[in-house]
């Protein structure tokens, strides 16, 4: 196995942003409208679905 030459980090390029409630709704609203794609979820869902009847004998 051949050894990486990976970059040293020296320090933290940007600090985590704390957001409010408000601000997490809004992004959260914002990704549901722009990716989240409902035609291809409801055909995984149903892709998925069992239809055949379970018994234990």
């Amino acid at each position: 196995m051949r050894k990486l030459k990976l970059p040293i980090m020296s320090k933290v390029t940007s600090k985590a942003k704390v957001l409010s409630m408000d601000e997490y709704f809004k992004f959260v609203q914002f990704n549901l409208k722009h990716a989240f794609d409902k035609k291809a979820y409801r055909k995984q869902k149903k892709m998925l679905a069992v239809n055949v009847p379970f018994v234990i004998k």
